[in-house]
């Protein structure tokens, strides 16, 4: 059976992509379903005296799977600084390998029926010094996830992130508004922001998850994932 995907983009890094992922990977595994997680590069780790880095989004996804011992396959090119992973890979005298997007995206696809892949801040921002997020979404060919800011300026961010995934010919699969860390439960926006952004896109919002929520997700995960382009 071909491995279906979909691809988790931002309008912005730090708006809850891998969150919002986690959720629906728990949500998919605590049903029975195949899945897997890879995020093809992450930047930023944290590490306590003593002890190992760790890097956050790539341990919650492995998690989410109950995969922690594939933690190389979840997230194979791993940097330290907090900047773009192109750049972060730089500082390291390194360079995000091109090849080993492809490939380790095969190996997932080899081995599950689903498998979310999660980029790396918004969706034009680049993973390599060759591909931005929105070039290995076309390349790979599963339906876009857009994972927005409920708050105000998310109807600005998330037409400009439609539009540019859109115009490459990208399946949108819908939006989901999320309240990460500083969506102030005081922003005035909160109760508008998704009928106006359905009244002014084409494709579908699917809900707003709130701060904390851990499930069930106000959409049904499984119907985003489809099948992508062999590599």
């Amino acid at each position: 059976m071909a491995c279906r995907g979909l691809f988790v983009a931002g309008t912005d890094t730090d708006v809850g992509k891998t969150y919002v992922s986690a959720l629906i990977l728990r949500e998919l595994k605590t049903a029975g379903h195949s899945v897997g997680a890879y995020k093809p590069v992450c930047s930023g780790s944290v590490s306590a005296e003593g002890a190992e880095p760790r890097w956050g989004d790539a341990d919650q996804l492995a998690a989410a799977i109950e995969g922690m011992s594939l933690l190389d396959r979840v997230a194979p090119q791993r940097f330290h600084a907090a900047v773009a992973p192109h750049r972060a890979a730089r500082l390291e005298g390194r360079a995000v390998q091109e090849s080993l997007l492809d490939s380790g995206l095969n190996w997932w696809t080899e081995r599950v029926e689903h498998l979310l892949v999660e980029g790396a801040g918004g969706l034009l921002s680049p993973l390599s010094d060759h591909s931005n997020n929105a070039d290995v979404s076309v390349r790979w060919g599963f339906p876009v996830l857009i994972i927005a800011r409920a708050g105000l300026g998310t109807l600005n961010h998330s037409l400009l992130t439609i539009e540019a995934a859109q115009t490459r010919g990208l399946r949108v699969a819908g939006v989901v508004l999320n309240c990460p860390p500083g969506v102030s439960a005081d922003d005035p926006s909160l109760p508008y922001n998704r009928e106006d952004l359905a009244r002014l896109t084409n494709v579908p919002v699917l809900g707003t998850i709130a701060t904390g929520e851990i499930g069930p997700l106000p959409f049904p995960p499984l119907e985003l994932f489809d099948i992508g382009t062999p590599v």
